[in-house]
């Protein structure tokens, strides 16, 4: 855990008690039900200071000056867009975290990148990247390779380590995160279980299956809940709001719900068409088979429906003499 984490987990905790001992509790400075609507529409709103293109240069420029509250609203700004699909990008951060648990640095720097370019505020792959970068600066080191590449190794890693940070910091500010009705945002459906060993903690485990569920709090949104072990003692249950994200995977499977029954019904359409057609075509070669009732016999093999050869009209071919 970084200086840094540490720091703000104090404060949190600090603050907490503050927070408890007054009579009439300080509103807190993010509500979900209140404000992520309005922040949500801001970021589309190109002439607000919360417009998520303006944001996310400053981020990726690792601007100091950014606020927790306008990394909470670049994160909020990003459910918008189209590349937010969160099961998906939780399949994919799975794979890239499965490599480093493997000691694949290279290759999770290789895939990390291409994804952080559409998925830049993803919290696992930025902590993964991070954490390859550092090793790879090592394994320069320790090999005694060429000092600079392990000095442009090991600035990335702390480069993408200072966006974790950010995107932490931003986290904590959104909530307390101990009851469902003040949750810490959390932008990927699984980010939760990232966060807590970030600051430190355990999820705690009942045999080999961690200690995490999903419920509604009383707003009607959807909420993670994971039993945290602050130490070899204490256990606490921490709150996440993900409605966003099941809001988006809904509308994801009502869309390709929808879009297949689309196609299902062109298809249908299509068939229906090529049937009527064949039926029309029938129809109309009986009428023409029926109207030949009344055509010499020496000409039906001309029309169509008869497979006859047509027959041919006999001609007296003997020559007639002339008469002087």
């Amino acid at each position: 855990m970084t200086a840094r984490i540490f720091f703000l987990i104090t404060a949190l905790l600090i603050s907490k008690l503050a927070y408890e001992q007054t009579e009439t509790p300080p509103e807190p400075p993010f509500i979900y039900k209140r404000d992520f609507k309005a922040i949500l529409d801001s970021s589309q709103d190109r002439t607000s200071s919360l417009y998520y293109q303006k944001l996310i240069i400053r981020f990726l420029n690792n601007d100091s000056s950014l606020t927790n509250s306008e990394v909470l609203a670049l994160m909020i700004g990003y459910t918008g867009n189209p590349h937010y699909k969160p099961l998906e990008d939780m399949e994919k951060e799975q794979e890239i975290y499965d490599l480093n648990l493997n000691g694949e640095c290279r290759e999770v720097i290789k895939r990390s990148r291409p994804f952080l370019q559409t998925h830049p505020l993803s919290l696992l792959i930025l902590r993964e990247i991070s954490y390859a970068y550092q090793q790879v600066s090592k394994r320069e080191y320790q090999a005694n390779l060429i000092m600079d590449s392990a000095v442009l190794y090991q600035d990335s890693g702390k480069y993408f380590m200072d966006l974790n940070d950010k995107i932490m910091e931003a986290m904590i500010y959104s909530g307390k995160g101990r009851t469902p009705e003040a949750p810490i945002f959390a932008l990927g459906i699984a980010d939760g279980e990232y966060f807590i060993p970030n600051v430190g903690f355990r999820i705690e485990t009942d045999g080999q299956k961690e200690k995490k569920d999903t419920e509604w709090n009383k707003d009607g949104n959807f909420v993670e809940v994971i039993t945290a072990l602050v130490d070899n003692v204490n256990v606490r249950k921490y709150y996440f709001i993900i409605q966003h994200a099941k809001q988006k995977i809904d509308d994801d499977a009502a869309n390709e719900l929808a879009a297949k029954k689309a196609e299902k019904e062109k298809k249908a359409e299509k068939s229906k068409k090529k049937a009527k057609d064949k039926k029309a075509a029938a129809l109309q070669q009986e009428k023409m088979i029926q109207q030949t009732d009344s055509i010499a016999p020496e000409m039906k093999g001309l029309i169509p429906g008869y497979d006859s050869i047509p027959v041919q009209k006999v001609i007296d071919t003997i020559p007639i003499k002339s008469v002087n």
